[in-house]
């Protein structure tokens, strides 16, 4: 490819860029992210009520462009405004979750499962960790805290210890893959 016909290609995807993007509307404020997850680095603001463009979802994310900055915002916190403008907030959300990897698990709620490859690659993070653990508390406060609420303690029966059966044919318990 000679540098014209480089350059012409460019200039064609950077001119059709916009109609590749749907027109949204902030449902609630939220913060856009470097990347689709909770985890990622903050890079702007998208307040409710602003005009934005869908470029992307990806589980419970949508890559939105608003003022100037690409980022990555919750999947409820976006509305579509393509189509119908007239349509439920819940019908937005089941259109931009109807296009989905066979293999993801969404809720109608736009929260993402792990798929069988994310579970294989999941890796040890004594960072989240820690950050996790700081949200434990004491009995005593858990304690204070139910009373606060009105909440009593129910004494409740153990279950029954599950029944052992023989292995199936191929070894496992569970019958195996």
């Amino acid at each position: 490819m000679t540098c014209k016909q480089w350059f012409a290609a460019l200039l064609v995807g950077w001119l059709a860029a916009p109609a590749w993007a749907a027109g949204g509307l902030m449902l609630r404020d939220d913060s856009l992210r470097a990347a689709a997850s909770a985890a990622s680095a903050v890079v702007g603001k998208a307040a409710k009520g602003s005009e934005v463009e869908i470029l992307a979802s990806k589980g419970g994310w949508t890559q939105i462009r608003a003022a100037g900055r690409t980022g990555w915002v919750r999947l409820l916190s976006v509305r579509s405004t393509a189509g119908d403008a007239g349509k439920e907030d819940l019908d937005s959300v089941v259109a931009l979750t109807r296009k989905r990897e066979s293999g993801k698990v969404v809720a109608v709620a736009g929260l993402r499962g792990l798929n069988e490859e994310e579970l294989r690659s999941a890796q040890f993070n004594a960072g989240e960790l820690r950050r996790m653990e700081e949200y434990g508390v004491s009995a005593a406060e858990a304690r204070k805290f139910a009373a606060d609420g009105g909440l009593a303690g129910v004494a409740v029966n153990d279950l029954p210890a599950p029944k052992r059966d023989a292995p199936k044919s191929n070894g496992y318990p569970w019958g195996g893959y």
